[in-house]
């Protein structure tokens, strides 16, 4: 993992790079990224700049925007209601195209055991201030609540717990949560390369991302010679770094800006008539 570079100081570069574009793609997450970390999931609103900002930015023609997040996909439509955007949901297991058309990347015998699930369960009750928030098609164990001295323990018995079920799910440790997920290689990373499909080399590519979850996505956006930007991170597989959410809304509404004032590159048919 190499050293961040800030963002702010690389806008020469990126404004080069988007006044040769002709398409933009931007993807974020949402908790720790468009949002600021709370307590609990539903004291995590959308600032209203942020929503304009990404309303904005869909509307365009030459502009798609994908949110991608540990949160289920219902949920990101509540949260985020802003049309035209994908949703990718439950880290990547559930998607929602710009149509509105869904899909669970799951099937039936991929599911967590239950005995699991039950086992974590119990396992949070003797925790004051942890608790299992229900996705589905997976669970997370939230315990940023309980107290500092009791956390070491709490995460030692959760991975206790696991390490037999190892072959059918896997825990990612975030922000004082474990993402309990299925067993399989199917993240945030997949969802995103399904949105881009054989695309994100032919214009600007960006992503914003807070959490550990998010390493797969910035090797993906780095290989297909986009910009990966870490929020609050100090090490990580990106590239750049914005300290805060509120650095990310500042710099959405940059990218607004810019992307409308530069000047639109010439397909290569145009340019030979003009140069005829």
């Amino acid at each position: 993992m190499a050293t961040l570079k800030p963002l702010w100081l690389s806008l020469g570069d990126l404004t080069e790079r988007l006044g040769k574009s002709q398409v933009l793609r931007l993807a974020c997450d949402y908790d720790g990224t468009l949002t600021p970390i709370v307590d609990t999931p539903e004291q995590a609103h959308l600032p209203m700049r942020s929503r304009r900002a990404l309303e904005s930015l869909a509307a365009r023609d030459d502009v798609r925007v994908a949110i991608l997040s540990g949160r289920r996909v219902d949920e990101l439509k509540r949260q985020i209601p802003v049309p035209g955007l994908f949703l990718a949901g439950s880290s990547g297991l559930e998607t929602m195209t710009e149509d509105g058309e869904r899909h669970v990347h799951l099937r039936p015998e991929q599911a967590i055991p239950a005995e699991l699930r039950s086992s974590l369960e119990t396992w949070c009750q003797r925790f004051p201030g942890s608790w299992v928030e229900d996705k589905q098609v997976s669970f997370a164990l939230h315990y940023r609540a309980v107290a500092p001295d009791l956390q070491p323990a709490f995460g030692a018995g959760v991975r206790r717990r696991a390490r037999p079920f190892k072959n059918q799910a896997q825990l990612v440790h975030g922000k004082r949560v474990f993402e309990v997920m299925p067993a399989i290689t199917w993240n945030k990373a997949e969802a995103l390369r399904q949105w881009l499909g054989d695309n994100g080399q032919d214009g600007a590519l960006l992503y914003f991302g807070d959490d550990t979850n998010d390493e797969p996505v910035y090797e993906l956006i780095r290989e297909r010679g986009g910009i990966a930007v870490a929020v609050g991170r100090t090490v990580s597989r990106a590239e750049y770094v914005l300290p805060n959410p509120n650095e990310v809304l500042w710099f959405l509404e940059w990218l607004d800006r810019e992307w409308d004032a530069r000047p639109v590159p010439l397909h290569n048919e145009a340019r030979e008539l003009q140069n005829a």
